[in-house]
């Protein structure tokens, strides 16, 4: 009994406005006071656009005395301190689940202090910051794909090569060979392992191979979308901003490839790859051409959202099956990535409270899309032979058709 802390009995000072808190952790932060748990829960679910009453470029300053006056700069410091509307409605304690019961990742998961605490010690959670887990990808990918002896230089280098010169005489369609799509994803998985190894590393063998194989399945998928996203810039800078390229790739791209920087982006109209018909149905192609469209509309030229983007998907497994613990870390990973795509958007004038929070929650939805879209491409497009010819079928002529009734 002596020296153990009752956290139910501990004081805190509110980290939004001073006053006195008792709540260890809430929505994120730290430590909040029950007025503005229930103010932050109420703006959230509200979902009201909010003006500050001082005019610009001044802000209100608040207290415990005056925070009722300004509900705009109260709900920002209550993001500053780390609350996340992501996490309102998920706090309520729950029984424990038996195996028998155990959630799937969609599921709502809320745990008392001292489960939570045993959960993420299964995790880096405290290593969850964009510049972290940037460096940490860029560092593994730089492992794999510039090792001499790995996929990349062996083979998926030649491809590249040939890409490059095909865009270099500004060839009307870009080839790439039928195996590309299965070469590059068994480089994605190697990536995804290797990466998520370091941030989950009390997960099981089998679990972080089935994460990394469905998270690299949804970067096949986003990958050709977010190159439409960025079309209107250089092939170096299309490629630099759609995945995350570590600056030492990108070198050694700009040494391999003369002049790649000057070079126009390539749409994915122009891939052979995509020159329809390339899914075994029409509805495939509808599919991911609609996902496509609804990307390139959220992410509207933001790199700081593709790159956001792409580290969600990373923590994103899309229907596998997981344990409570590897579900609940997971859900830690992907909350601290959306705050980070809701605040980077909230700082933009365009943006308000509400149309952040739906851009966030369109975006997770995609990330869901994408996986299907990638799983599209694995199984199976049909690259077309050099020289095929593909009539818009309201121009050709029926009646020079030879065909047997």
């Amino acid at each position: 009994m002596d020296g153990k802390i009752n956290k139910s009995e501990t004081c805190y000072t509110c980290s939004v406005c001073g006053d006195e808190a008792t709540c260890y952790k809430l929505y994120g932060a730290e430590a909040v006071c029950h007025s503005c748990r229930i103010f932050f829960r109420r703006i959230v679910t509200a979902k009201k656009t909010l003006t500050c009453i001082m005019p610009e470029p001044d802000k209100c300053s608040f207290d415990k005395f005056t925070r009722n006056k300004c509900r705009s700069c109260r709900y920002s410091k209550c993001l500053v301190v780390g609350m996340n509307p992501y996490l309102v409605g998920s706090c309520k304690q729950v029984k424990q689940i038996s195996g028998s019961e155990a959630s799937s990742p969609s599921s709502q998961m809320s745990t008392p202090d001292s489960v939570q605490e045993k959960f993420t010690g299964n995790c880096l959670v405290s290593e969850c910051t964009k510049e972290i887990l940037v460096l940490k990808y860029e560092e593994v990918s730089d492992n794999i794909i510039l090792h001499p002896q790995g996929l990349y230089m062996k083979k998926l280098f030649r491809v590249d090569q040939s890409f490059y010169e095909q865009a270099r005489v500004n060839k009307r369609i870009i080839e790439f060979p039928s195996d590309y799509e299965d070469t590059l994803k068994i480089l994605l998985d190697s990536i995804a392992l290797s990466f998520l190894t370091h941030f989950l590393p009390e997960f099981s063998a089998d679990s972080l191979q089935r994460i990394a194989e469905s998270s690299s399945l949804t970067l096949l998928g986003i990958y050709p979308g977010l190159e439409s996203c960025f079309v209107h810039e250089s092939i170096l800078d299309q490629f630099k901003h759609s995945y995350l390229a570590s600056p030492a790739f990108l070198d050694f791209w700009r040494k391999s490839f003369p002049g790649i920087e000057n070079l126009k982006a390539v749409p994915i109209e122009a891939y052979e790859t995509f020159k329809s018909p390339w899914a075994p149905n029409i509805e495939h192609e509808e599919f991911v051409e609609d996902n496509f469209d609804i990307l390139v509309d959220l992410v509207s030229g933001d790199v700081e959202v593709a790159k956001l983007l792409n580290l969600l998907a990373l923590f994103s497994p899309v229907r596998i099956s997981l344990s409570k613990e590897e579900i609940f870390c997971l859900k830690q990973f992907q909350s601290k990535i959306s705050i980070m795509i809701y605040n980077h958007l909230l700082n933009k004038e365009v943006f308000d409270n509400v149309a952040a929070l739906e851009s966030v929650s369109k975006l997770a939805k995609v990330v869901e899309n994408m996986n299907r879209c990638g799983q599209i491409f694995q199984e199976g497009i049909i690259h077309h032979q050099e020289g095929d010819v593909l009539e818009d079928i309201e121009k050709m002529d029926i009646g020079a058709l030879d065909v047997n009734f």
